[in-house]
C-alpha cells in the first residue's frame, strides 16, 4: 500500500474515532449541564428519580429509552453512567500515565538497587491478573469513587511505566542527549526539556486506548456488585440481567452505548498511533 493510501486509511480511522467521541462528550456535556445547571444546582444536582408505577415501560411514549425497574428514565440514568465513567477513566488513566512516566524515567536513571526494586514492583504487579488485584482492594478499601480510582491506579500504572521506561532507553542513547549529559545537565532539567517531549506521542496514543480499557474495568467490577456508583453502567447492567426476558431493550442499549464509546475510543487511539508512527510520513 502506497504512503498516500495508508494516510487516507489513517484520517479516515481517526476522523471516525473522534465523531463517535465527540457524540459522547456533546451528550455528557449536555448531561451536566442540564444536571448541574438546569433541573438542578451545583449543590444539589439532579438525578433520575424513582417512580415504582413507571418501571419496565417499553421504548417510546414519555420516556424515549423506557425505564428500569425502579421507574426511572433509562436515557436519564445512562447520561448519569456516562460523565460517571468518563470521569473515572480520565481521572484513572491520567494519573497512571504521570505515575507511569516517573517511574519509567528513574527506573532507568536512578541507582542500579532502586531500578531493580521498581522493575520487581512493576512485575510483580504483572504476575496477578488485574480485575484480581482490583477486587480485592475494592473489598477492603468499601465501594466508593475514591477506593475504585485507586483500586484501578494500582493495577494500571505498571502498563505505562514499561513504556516510559523503554522509550527513556531509547531517547538517553540518542547522540544529543549524551551531549547535554556531558555538558552537565541536571537529571530534572534533561527530563522536562529532553525526554518527556519525546515520550509524550507515544503515551498519548496509550491513555486514549487506556481510557476503553478503565471503562471496561469499571463496568466490570460495577457488574460484580463492585462498583462506586449505582449509576455504573457495569451495575446497570447487573440489574438490567434480571429483567432480560420481561426487559431485553434494556439490556440491549446499555450494550449499545457502551460497545459505541469503546469503539469510538479504540478507533481514535489506533488512527493516532499510525498516524504518528514516522514510518508513514511521506
Amino acid at each position: 500500500m502506497s504512503s498516500l493510501a495508508a494516510n487516507r486509511k489513517i484520517n479516515t480511522e481517526m476522523k471516525i474515532g473522534a465523531a463517535i467521541c465527540s457524540v459522547y462528550l456533546v451528550w455528557a456535556l449536555g448531561w451536566f449541564v442540564y444536571q448541574y445547571l438546569i433541573a438542578g444546582s451545583i449543590t444539589e444536582p439532579y438525578y433520575p428519580s424513582y417512580d415504582i408505577t413507571q418501571e419496565l415501560l417499553p421504548l417510546g411514549g414519555k420516556y424515549v429509552l423506557g425505564t428500569d425497574i425502579y421507574g426511572r428514565s433509562i436515557f436519564e440514568v445512562l447520561s448519569s453512567g456516562l460523565i460517571y465513567s468518563l470521569v473515572v477513566a480520565l481521572t484513572v488513566s491520567l494519573s497512571c500515565a504521570a505515575i507511569g512516566i516517573v517511574m519509567g524515567y528513574f527506573s532507568v536513571t536512578a541507582h542500579s538497587s532502586i531500578a531493580v526494586l521498581l522493575d520487581l514492583t512493576i512485575n510483580l504487579i504483572f504476575v496477578f491478573p488485574s480485575i484480581l488485584i482490583a477486587i480485592l482492594i475494592m473489598s477492603v478499601s468499601g465501594q466508593s469513587f475514591t477506593g475504585l480510582v485507586f483500586a484501578l491506579i494500582i493495577t494500571g500504572w505498571p502498563g505505562y511505566a514499561r513504556i516510559a521506561r523503554g522509550e527513556t532507553m531509547r531517547v538517553m542513547g540518542l547522540s544529543y542527549v549524551e551531549a547535554s549529559k556531558a555538558i552537565g545537565v541536571g537529571k530534572v532539567r534533561l527530563f522536562i526539556k529532553t525526554v518527556l517531549p519525546a515520550i509524550l506521542p507515544l503515551l498519548l496514543i496509550h491513555i486514549v486506548l487506556g481510557i476503553s480499557g478503565v471503562i471496561i474495568s469499571e463496568s466490570s467490577l460495577g457488574f460484580l456488585g463492585l462498583g462506586g456508583s449505582e449509576y455504573s453502567w457495569g451495575s446497570m447492567l447487573a440489574v438490567a440481567k434480571t429483567v432480560l426476558l420481561e426487559a431485553p431493550h434494556m439490556v440491549v442499549i446499555l450494550s449499545l452505548a457502551m460497545a459505541g464509546l469503546i469503539i469510538g475510543l479504540n478507533l481514535l487511539g489506533d488512527g493516532l498511533r499510525d498516524y504518528l508512527d514516522p514510518q508513514n510520513k511521506d
